[in-house]
């Protein structure tokens, strides 16, 4: 093995969340003071500070501004009935995607200025200062994946959001379900799930940091996801032996095993096959290699 033991169990600890936090408390202020948003809109974290996977206490923060006075229905799990229902008493848009992101950026120019406030493909950026992180403000609508509409009663629905970038087509995912699930999961690990996580996190760095594989191939994300779909009897108690167990387990899959099995933590999307992330099956397979090779 190329790392220690040391290392590895040095590797399960958190990255600080101090400046994360005060960073998402000031973006809150910030769009709390506009008239047009106050009351309606739901804000929330996402990310590795979200679920606690950060490594880095100096990483940029996604915070999610959803507004919930628009939403999107998603009627593929309901019979023909039940889609009629829901054409007919589901609420109509009122505000578009543009006009709701044009909101959000009023209302953080007005409060940061417009030198710290900067426009990219699917988020506003917030430049940090001293004590604070940069912050990726995503402009989301709600999205509503219904499960069910009864004629009687109330429908049920998983909470997603829908991101519409200035150039490509629309993003859907549904981060509060990848939170609820990695939480599930961490506790039906012992909580060992999340230390892991952090634990191939910095494997992938190390694994970046002496070009094996190049950086971008296996983002977090991806990490998180990967390690989600292990079994939960291989999160022993010892952190070296746990990490070998894992990463053991993850090299054996093949791409086609990949591609067929595994999902993402929100378990609405397959992880290879329409997951937002566009993943690629046989470069993560050359990834876990690597990362199997340097462990």
């Amino acid at each position: 093995m190329v790392t220690s033991e040391a290392e590895r169990r040095q590797w399960t600890q958190q990255g600080a969340q101090d400046t994360a936090k005060r960073t998402y408390d000031s973006v809150k202020t910030a769009i709390s003071r506009s008239p047009a948003l106050a009351g309606k809109v739901d804000i929330f974290l996402q990310g590795s500070y979200a679920n606690a996977t950060n490594t880095r206490g100096d990483s940029d923060v996604d915070i999610v501004v959803m507004s919930t006075t628009t939403y999107y229905p998603d009627t593929r799990l309901l019979s023909m009935a039940e889609v009629a229902r829901e054409q007919q008493y589901g609420g109509q848009a009122t505000t578009t995607s543009y006009q709701f992101r044009k909101l959000v950026e009023q209302a953080l120019i007005a409060y940061y200025g417009s030198a710290r406030v900067h426009a990219k493909n699917k988020c506003l950026r917030v430049d940090k200062r001293d004590g604070y992180v940069d912050a990726d403000v995503v402009p989301a609508e709600q999205v509503r994946r219904y499960t069910s509409f009864p004629a009687y009663g109330s429908p049920d629905w998983i909470e997603g959001i829908s991101i519409q970038p200035l150039q490509g087509p629309r993003i859907v995912n549904y981060p509060k379900e990848h939170r609820k699930n990695g939480q599930r999961k961490n506790g039906l690990c012992g909580e060992k799930y999340k230390p892991t996580v952090r634990q191939l996190k910095r494997l992938r760095r190390r694994a970046v940091e002496a070009g094996l594989i190049p950086k971008g191939s296996a983002p977090g994300y991806l990490i998180e996801c990967l390690t989600y779909n292990v079994p939960n009897h291989l999160f022993v108690h010892d952190d070296s032996t746990r990490l070998l167990k894992v990463l053991a387990w993850l090299h054996t899959q093949t791409a086609a095993e990949l591609t067929a099995r595994f999902t993402a933590c929100d378990e609405v999307h397959h992880l290879f096959v329409d997951d937002p992330g566009d993943h690629d099956a046989h470069l993560t397979i050359r990834v876990l290699d690597q990362l199997w090779q340097l462990l």
